[in-house]
């Protein structure tokens, strides 16, 4: 299991303090981004003056937990002394480096800090001094800092010398960039981090120092930190067989290991991921298909020396064989179609006869349609309503009872027209009936209140959108009342319809007939509502308003 990781940042001196003041606060959050973004939990400490900052280091160290690793960070100047190194706060003198007697009053000691932190039983504890400057008389013993606390120290120090050749040395503000990149070398132990700002410092006025001792098992990035990220840049094998990639959708996991490298460019097992994902991507693309190739090129010219360079090209050479052979093929199905293109010209000649034989007879057939059509018509009667409807209907089946003519009811303002059969008389009846809908409910409401309970055996029943403006319902069955709870065996359709911005008008429609005419009534009777037209205002509109 992974021990805990806490870091603490001293920045002990305001930014306003000095330029070295100022820079270390750039340090704290490049070091803060840095270190959180590799599992440490980070504590940020001071600036403030020597009392504020010394019950700040205790409090924080109380806070820690046991079996931890701790990674210290003391940024901006501190001072060497005659036994210890020295955390200035903001308080401390500004010339506290040139009277060493008063460091122990104005400064705090390293080693007191880096004492109380070994008492809380830490895994690991190293620290980073950022810059140490000797006082007078005094020099940066990061031994004597360490003391008895078995804590790793590293550092650095202003040189005070020249290149060898005599060139100047590269200035460097603090040991920030170095120092990052020491902690990005993922499996190095704090002995190699050392080891590589003695390389980065080589040409730099910062000499690097250290404790007589370096820890070997604490590590900034421990070897395979990056692995175990919950990311899906992870499942990108490197070394995956060529036959696993099929099927396989590289694009998610490519994208994570572009968000991955945003957030970690230091990480190289983030950046060698996403390099062989998009090799196997250009890799499934190449041997996708053989029409492809454009993703062949393009494979072998991004990656000359490939893992799956083999591959493709084996890919490539089955390809051109397989277009040889179709080719081939292509050229024999060419001459077996001129072989058998006369037959073909002899078959199609004769379907075109066929053809002009199939239309003469449907012509045929249409024109007596049409005449059948236009005799039906004629028979047709109109029919129209004061309250804004018409209609037609066959004239010569049904008559319009004359007291029933579009009757307006006044008691209950209901218009009404009924139909009878020439044939079989009232026991055929047809109607509309227009009235205001007095409970303003749907169409579906008025069927179920004031329709189905004076029908019997109901075989349909479900809501009917006759057009975009209006709503309605249609129930259909067999039984209609006669008396209270007696019903006659005829078959009955009722259709209501209301509008959907406006329900203050009621439409109903329908018939009763006898069962055994129900091919000839009901037809009759759809036709009729096909050619039913509504008026564009309802005559009892807005009556629910």
């Amino acid at each position: 299991m992974t021990a805990q990781r806490i870091a603490l940042l001293i920045v002990p001196q305001p930014a306003a303090a000095s330029g070295r003041a100022a820079t270390a606060h750039a340090d704290e959050e490049a070091y803060r981004k840095r270190l959180r973004d590799i599992g440490f939990d980070v504590w940020t400490l001071g600036p403030a003056d020597r009392p504020q900052l010394e019950r700040g280091l205790r409090e924080a160290v109380a806070r820690l937990p046991e079996d931890v690793q701790i990674a210290v960070f003391a940024l901006g100047p501190s001072v060497g002394g005659t036994d210890d190194v020295h955390i200035l706060p903001k308080d401390a003198p500004s010339d506290a480096s040139q009277r060493p007697d008063m460091l122990d009053s104005e400064g705090l000691r390293l080693s007191d800090l880096l004492r109380r932190i070994s008492q809380r039983r830490a895994r690991d504890l190293v620290a980073v001094v950022d810059e140490c400057q000797p006082a007078a008389g005094g020099r940066c013993d990061f031994d004597a800092a360490a003391g008895a606390s078995g804590a790793s120290i590293i550092g650095s120090e202003r040189a005070g010398r020249r290149s060898p050749s005599g060139a100047p040395l590269a200035g460097r503000a603090s040991l920030r960039e170095p120092m990052l990149g020491a902690m990005a070398q993922e499996g190095e132990s704090f002995l190699q981090s050392f080891a590589f700002l003695r390389r980065a410092l080589s040409d730099s006025d910062l000499e690097p120092r250290a404790s007589g001792s370096l820890t070997t098992s604490f590590a900034f990035l421990p070897q395979g930190f990056f692995a175990g990220l919950p990311s899906a840049c992870n499942r990108i094998d490197p070394n995956a067989d060529p036959a696993s990639l099929r099927g396989v959708n590289l694009d998610p996991p490519i994208g994570a290991c572009e968000a991955a490298t945003a957030t970690y460019p230091y990480a190289r097992a983030f950046e060698d991921r996403r390099q062989a994902g998009r090799e196997q991507r250009a890799f499934q693309k190449a041997t996708a298909s053989c029409e492809d190739g454009t993703a062949i090129a393009s494979y072998s010219a991004a990656y000359p020396a490939g893992r799956f360079r083999g591959l493709v090209d084996n890919f490539s050479i089955d390809c051109n064989r397989k277009r040889d052979r179709q080719e081939a093929d292509e050229r024999r199905r060419r001459e077996e179609t001129d072989r058998q293109r006369e037959v073909e010209r002899q078959r199609q000649e004769d379907e075109r006869r066929r053809r002009e034989e199939l239309d003469r007879q449907r012509e045929a057939a249409r024109l007596e349609q049409e005449r059948l059509e236009r005799e039906r018509q004629a028979l047709r009667a109109p029919a129209s309503s004061a309250s804004g409807w018409t209609l037609n209907f066959a004239s010569n089946l049904l008559e319009i009872r004359p007291m029933m003519n579009d009757q307006y009811d006044a008691q209950k303002q209901t218009y009404t027209t009924i139909w009878r059969s020439r044939q079989h008389g009232d026991q055929v009846m047809m109607y509309v009936q227009i009235s205001p809908n007095e409970r303003c409910g749907s169409a579906q409401q008025y069927i179920a209140e004031q329709i189905r309970p004076r029908r019997g055996q109901v075989s349909r029943s479900q809501e009917v959108n006759s057009a975009p403006g209006r709503a309605g319902f249609v129930l259909e069955g067999r039984g209609t009342a006669v008396a209270q709870g007696s019903f006659d065996d005829r078959s009955f359709y009722d259709f209501a319809t209301v509008r959907r911005d406006d329900r203050s008008t009621i439409t109903n429609i329908g018939a009763r007939f006898p069962a055994e005419y129900s091919d000839l009534y009901r037809a009759e009777l759809l036709r009729m509502m096909n050619s039913m037209q509504l008026p564009n205002r309802d005559i009892f509109t807005n009556r629910c308003g």
